[in-house]
């Protein structure tokens, strides 16, 4: 697993904030203060993307940090010219997801093809079971949480806004908006880890 992204989320972003593309050209300089705004805020929607495609928090959390570590390592490049910057996060994460769902994939294949003296069981049914659960409970956890808490994630994770479209279109202070998306997703990645732990 990659390292984890020593960054700590900043509150405050004024109107002279920089581009996504102006933070890009620092981070290739090695700027860790443009990784932790360039993190501050797409850091939730990548773990929005990854948890609704992998149906995993810790999962979902490890590609977060794959991401970021990716970025900070510039071993992508972006061009602004082709896309925008949240485009192209989300296609980072969409293929560090699809490539952890190969090995998934390609590991249930090699136990199947080393096979044991004994016929292989058929599907879990529980273990299916399981999963369905899992997702039932994502969406119950989402719908449980407070109107404001609820709107501010679904503007982000649903509408890919950044936080300060978000203030922007709710006519919020910017503190105002971050603070709500913390104290939701902090309820649901509480509400998911009691689930994993039950």
């Amino acid at each position: 697993m990659s390292e984890p992204v020593p960054v700590k989320p900043s509150l405050t972003r004024d109107s002279t904030a920089p581009t996504d593309g102006d933070l890009w050209v620092r981070l290739r300089e090695r700027d860790m203060a443009s990784l932790e705004a360039l993190y501050n805020r797409y850091g939730s929607y990548v773990y929005s993307l990854a948890l609704r495609t992998l149906g995993r928090p810790q999962e979902a959390e490890e590609i977060v940090q794959d991401v970021f570590w990716q970025l900070w390592k510039t071993e992508a490049a972006y061009d602004p010219a082709r896309a925008s910057f949240r485009t192209w996060i989300f296609t980072i994460t969409r293929n560090r997801c699809l490539d952890r769902l190969r090995q998934h994939r390609s590991h249930t294949a090699s136990e199947l093809a080393r096979g044991t003296a004994q016929a292989s069981p058929p599907p879990d049914p529980e273990e299916e079971a399981i999963l369905t659960e899992r997702r039932k409970h994502v969406v119950a956890a989402f719908e449980a949480l407070p109107e404001p808490q609820r709107k501010v994630l679904e503007m982000g994770f649903f509408s890919g806004l950044t936080h300060r479209e978000i203030a922007e279109r709710l006519g919020e202070p910017l503190g105002t908006v971050k603070s709500r998306i913390k104290m939701g997703m902090d309820k649901l990645k509480s509400s998911l880890r009691s689930f994993e732990e039950s």
